[in-house]
């Protein structure tokens, strides 16, 4: 989730994420649950500039969605070299485009 491998202080966006499930749970009603363990994937592809990471960042999670296997948690773990190439950062930007237009003009 972190294609820079920026480490925020005390991991807080773990926090963030977890209160976010929570407040979800609270919400709908549903009795607490455990929360996620979190595990670090090293070897998700990374971003080759200073400026796409947002695209980088909807890639990975597009990737791992499509990944009915759950498989990306061995394809990840260990540390690569990977980046996504500009064509796939493309693909990701005409995507988003498309239902940001599609939502405005609905």
């Amino acid at each position: 989730m972190d294609p820079l491998r920026a480490r925020h202080p005390h991991d807080a966006w773990k926090t963030v994420v977890n209160d976010g499930i929570k407040a979800f749970n609270a919400q709908i009603g549903r009795r607490p649950r455990k929360l996620p363990m979190w595990i670090m994937l090293s070897g998700a592809p990374k971003q080759s500039d200073g400026k796409s990471c947002g695209y980088c960042v909807m890639k990975y999670m597009k990737d791992i969605c499509k990944d009915s296997s759950l498989d990306f948690r061995n394809k990840y773990r260990a540390r690569r070299k990977d980046t996504y190439t500009q064509m796939e950062l493309d693909e990701v930007r005409e995507e988003l485009a498309s239902h940001v237009l599609e939502w405005l003009f609905d």
